[in-house]
C-alpha cells in the first residue's frame, strides 16, 4: 500500500463528504412544498450520514499518521431551485462519489483489509443514498415545485 498515495485519496474524500454534508443542510433548510417534511428529514439524514463518513475517514488518517484536511470541495449554489434540481443536484454527487470510491477501492485499498471493509460499506451507503433519491426524482416530485430561497 502506497501510505503517501493512500492519505491524498482519503483527505480528498474527507473534503468531498465535508461538502455533502453542507450541501444536504442546505436543502434541508431551502426546501419547500408538499414534500418538505420527508424532504428536510431525508436530507438531514443524508448530511448525518457525511458526517459520519467524514468522522471515520479523519480517524483513519490520523491512524495512518497524516493529517485530515479541512478544506471541502467546492459547492455550487444556484439559489432558488426546483425540488428536482435539488434532488438532481445531490443524485450526481452520489454518483461522483460512488464511482471515486469504487475506483480508489480498485486502485489502492486491495491489499489493506481493514480500509477495503470500510470503503465497501460506504459504497454501499452511498449506493443507498443514490437509489433513495432516484426514487423520488421518479415517483414523488410535482413538476412545479419550487424551493423559495
Amino acid at each position: 500500500m502506497d501510505k503517501t498515495k493512500v492519505l491524498e485519496a482519503l483527505n480528498l474524500d474527507l473534503e468531498h463528504e465535508m461538502s455533502a454534508m453542507i450541501r444536504y443542510l442546505h436543502h434541508s433548510f431551502i426546501v419547500t412544498g408538499p414534500l418538505r417534511g420527508s424532504l428536510a428529514t431525508l436530507f438531514r439524514t443524508q448530511a448525518t450520514d457525511s458526517m459520519q463518513h467524514a468522522i471515520k475517514l479523519g480517524e483513519k488518517i490520523v491512524a495512518l499518521g497524516g493529517h485530515p484536511s479541512v478544506k471541502i470541495q467546492e459547492i455550487h449554489e444556484p439559489g432558488e431551485q426546483t425540488i428536482e434540481e435539488m434532488l438532481q443536484e445531490n443524485v450526481n454527487a452520489e454518483k461522483f462519489h460512488l464511482e471515486l470510491y469504487e475506483s480508489q477501492l480498485n486502485d489502492l485499498l486491495q491489499d489493506n483489509t481493514p480500509l477495503r471493509l470500510m470503503f465497501e460499506q460506504m459504497i454501499v451507503d452511498e449506493a443507498q443514498h443514490l437509489e433513495e433519491l432516484e426514487m423520488y426524482l421518479r415517483h414523488n416530485v410535482p413538476a412545479k415545485s419550487k424551493a423559495k430561497v
